[in-house]
């Protein structure tokens, strides 16, 4: 009997030790299988089943999916040496960190298949992207900055970098085709462009959608005529027989280097847009791809050079007041006020004086020094275009005389022409604008419509006619862009933040009221011989007009 209720006790441990180690889930499953619970047991049933198991090392291991499972199998060996490249820390191929992390992005999300071999062969791709790489001297590029691999005659290992290398190529043409080789700070840091290069991301994704590489490479190119039109010439002069050498060489580097400033603006100047071309002294009005008008202007000088810039046009001021500049009021206007109280007051000027500082302005009239328009488009550098009350200027050749402004030989033409772009169903004239010449200040808003301009500086570019136009360095803006791209490469910095347009009314509305005066080194050159502009705010550089 008691051996007998020993076994009972050894069978009921054996039992016990035997559904510890199933499953509840399982157990459960084989009980309803077995024999059904009655309804009221399901709740409690239910709970049992759906607990957390107490032993979660005994769970189903997850089956890990190869990525490369899919790829053909000639293509998984390449695709494995790549994979291990990405994982390895060490890079002797891509630029820098961005380039190298927008490659392995793009090649995880392949699989990591090659994306110019297939099977172990250069594929079509691969020969679209090698031939345009070798035309692009027809852009101004030179060919020794792109190292193009060959795929002939590789051991796998040796493909595989091959691969990877005109991939980094590739993304290297991309971003000097589009944005410039060097940024545009080693030529002037009076420049503000976007200079906008291509994510990697986007240049990837496009060659590898289409066989044809090499006409994808070629819309990152600037799509402006003026580009274009140069570009077209540049062949020409190269294949031009008995030319001569000289001549030649010297366009062939002017063209070469206004191909590589127009990489540093918009891709898209806009539909609306006006177009100053400061070494041939010209300002054109464009729309819908066709120019509505041109007119005379007048840039700074030598020394206070108009800057490069594109902006938006917000409004025009008929009637403006001109406030001095701090650095005009200590250095020139209070020294001769000192000699002669009245002077100021002979020349319209008025002086205030508060806490401790002086101020001086000149009110709307004929005689001001900004004329009876402004056109205003806030920027860093505080230029604007204006009306001049010295119109001689506009009969010269060779127009730069002010301190960065540009001044307009027909303003009240200009504005009409600006406004029925905007507001066509207001009807403006020239006529209708004069009529409000007056002595107060009005502001007549450009909205909704954008207007951009775009200061460039074209000493190369083919007119109307097809003939190519060259005009003097003036500002000796050739002669750098030409050395920067003779000194070497290098990727660029992202250009400074653009600021929001609500920024820069706003900083162009506090710059109204006349600051503390700030002492500032004399400038050379009459007042009336000079672009001039409202007061600069604190810790901004003032461009005197």
């Amino acid at each position: 009997m008691t051996r007998l209720r020993y076994d009972h006790i050894l069978a009921g441990t054996a039992l016990a030790l035997i559904l510890a180690a199933i499953p509840a889930g399982s157990l459960a499953q084989t009980a309803d299988k077995a024999s059904p619970l009655p309804a009221a047991a399901a709740p409690a049933e239910q709970q049992a089943t759906e607990a957390p198991s107490a032993n979660p090392t005994l769970a189903e291991p997850t089956v890990a999916i190869d990525p490369l499972a899919s790829l053909d199998p000639a293509d998984r060996p390449f695709a494995e040496k790549i994979r291990d490249f990405f994982a390895a820390t060490s890079d002797r191929i891509f630029a820098n960190k961005k380039e190298r992390a927008a490659a392995e992005a793009f090649y995880q999300s392949r699989n990591y298949a090659p994306l110019w071999l297939d099977k172990g062969i250069e594929n079509a791709r691969a020969s679209s992207a090698i031939a345009r790489l070798k035309n692009a001297d027809a852009d101004g590029l030179g060919l020794s900055d792109y190292k193009i691999p060959t795929f002939a005659g590789l051991a796998p290992e040796a493909l595989v970098e091959a691969d990877l290398k005109l991939t980094q190529t590739v993304l290297t043409y991309a971003r000097h085709v589009q944005a410039g080789r060097f940024p545009y700070t080693r030529v002037s840091r009076n420049i503000e462009l976007p200079q906008a290069a291509p994510e990697p991301a986007d240049v990837l994704n496009a060659v590898a959608a289409t066989q044809d590489a090499g006409k994808v490479l070629d819309t990152f190119s600037p799509q402006h005529e003026e580009y274009r039109k140069l570009k077209a010439t540049l062949a020409e002069l190269r294949g031009a027989a008995g030319a001569k050498k000289g001549d030649a060489s010297r366009q062939i580097e002017t063209i070469l280097a206004n191909m590589e400033r127009w990489r540093w603006y918009p891709r898209d100047l806009g539909s609306a847009h006006v177009i100053v071309n400061q070494p041939d002294f010209t300002l054109r009005v464009m729309h819908d791809g066709a120019q509505v008008w041109t007119t005379r202007i007048v840039i700074g000088k030598p020394s206070m050079p108009t800057p490069l810039l594109s902006e938006t046009m917000k409004y025009i001021t008929v009637n403006p007041t001109w406030h001095v500049p701090p650095s005009i009021v200590h250095n020139e206007y209070l020294p001769a006020l000192a000699q002669d109280p009245t002077v100021l007051s002979r020349m319209g000027l008025r002086v205030s004086y508060s806490g401790g500082g002086v101020s001086i302005s000149q009110p709307p009239g004929p005689g001001n020094a900004l004329g009876r328009i402004r056109f205003n488009f806030p920027n860093r550098f505080l230029v604007y275009q204006h009306d001049t009350p010295d119109k001689y200027y506009f009969a010269h050749e060779v127009r730069a005389y002010s301190h960065g402004c540009m001044r307009v030989q027909d303003p009240a033409k200009y504005a009409e022409v600006l406004l029925n772009i905007v507001h066509p169903e207001e009807h403006w004239t020239a006529a209708r604008i004069t009529r409000m010449y007056g002595s107060a200040e009005q502001n007549l808003q450009l909205q909704p419509t954008p207007v951009w301009v775009h200061l460039t500086y074209q000493t190369a570019f083919v007119d109307s006619t097809g003939k190519l136009q060259t005009r003097r360095d003036i500002y000796n803006l050739d002669s750098r862009t030409l050395a920067a791209m003779k000194n070497g490469r290098g990727g660029f910095e992202s250009a400074p933040e653009r600021k929001r347009e609500h920024e820069l009314i706003a900083s162009n509305q506090r710059r109204s009221a006349p600051p503390a005066p700030v002492a500032q080194p004399a400038r050379s050159g009459s007042f009336f011989q000079s672009m001039f502009s409202p007061p600069a705010a604190y810790g901004r550089p003032a461009v005197y007009r």
